[in-house]
Formats: C-alpha cells, structure tokens, sequence
C-alpha cells in the first residue's frame, strides 16, 4: 500500500505545471549549456538563482550551471534582460 502512495504523489508531482522561467518564452526554452532550444515540456529541471528561476533540459545542464553559473548568465539568450520578450 505504501508504494502506491509514493507512486501516486510522484506520478501527481509529474503532472502538475512547470514553474515560469527567465530561460523560457513563447513555449521553448534555451539550455545554456548545451546551446539548444527546446520545447517548454523538455525543459524539466527547474533552479532558483539569485531570484530568478531558471530551467534546464537535463539533470547534467542543471549541474554545470550551479558549479559554474557565472559562465552562463552572460548568454542572452539564456538570461534575457528584464522586459525582454523575443528570442
């Protein structure tokens, strides 16, 4: 009975709506770190960092940034400046 409780809050945390992201607009999202455009979908692995939330494609794009986020914040397609809407 325990594991089908654990399997529903998972299978429950899986459906519910992904966060709102700078790296992610119009329904595509840019990951830095393997310099891609993705569907809003793919894009699973959120992180906060100073303030804003960013989403990664990948649990190893998520990892390189948080060992090395300065390297990646400078990309505007990943980190747009406030206002910005396009690509």
């Amino acid at each position: 009975m325990k594991k089908w409780m654990l399997l529903l809050v998972f299978l429950a945390g899986c459906a519910t709506a992904q966060p709102p992201a700078a790296n992610v607009r119009d329904g595509r999202g840019y990951c830095p770190i393997c310099h891609e455009w993705h569907e809003d979908a793919q894009m699973k692995w959120p992180l906060e960092h100073e303030g804003k939330t960013y989403r990664f494609c990948d649990p190893n794009c998520r990892e390189c940034f948080v060992k090395t986020p300065e390297k990646y914040l400078q990309d505007p397609r990943f980190n747009p400046p406030e206002g910005s809407g396009s690509k």
